[in-house]
């Protein structure tokens, strides 16, 4: 039933009965966190914690949590809830990215960005017809 034995329990007061299985966990986990700017923390987390509780520096408003596989992380989650196990790392993602636009006369405006959005959508004022949009290392875009 998932209970935690005690130590000094009797087996008879635990209730263990011919040909149960017991787990042994241990009572927390370390975790390394990914943070934005790539700095990286390791972190002891509890099964019953709440991750919004135990990610320093985290702003649940302004970035995601994701697991290595992509999996997204909720804030309220219990660290049993999300799966998290021992060794696992856990990436600190914007949601958002802040970039600077300049224009074809050299006006700059500073938009932010999702991960998903399309660049037609959030490039305000370019005719794709027209011109070409390159990052500052020279790579071209398409729309």
């Amino acid at each position: 039933n998932g209970k935690e034995l005690e130590p000094e329990m009797s087996v008879e007061l635990a209730n263990i009965q011919e040909g149960d299985v017991l787990h042994v966990d241990p009572k927390s986990k370390k975790v390394t966190i990914v943070m934005p700017d790539g700095t990286k923390k390791v972190i002891e987390m509890k099964p019953d914690d709440k991750l919004v509780d135990v990610l320093p520096g985290v702003e649940w408003s302004r970035n995601t949590v994701r697991k290595s596989n992509g999996k997204e992380l909720e804030p309220e989650m219990s660290v049993e809830l999300a799966n998290i196990q021992e060794g696992d790392v856990l990436h600190v993602d914007p949601k958002s990215k802040k970039v600077t636009i300049v224009m074809p006369d050299g006006t700059k405006k500073v938009i932010e960005m999702k991960p998903d959005d399309k660049l037609v959508d959030v490039l305000p004022g370019v005719e794709w017809s027209r011109n070409t949009v390159r990052k500052s290392n020279g790579k071209e875009l398409e729309p």
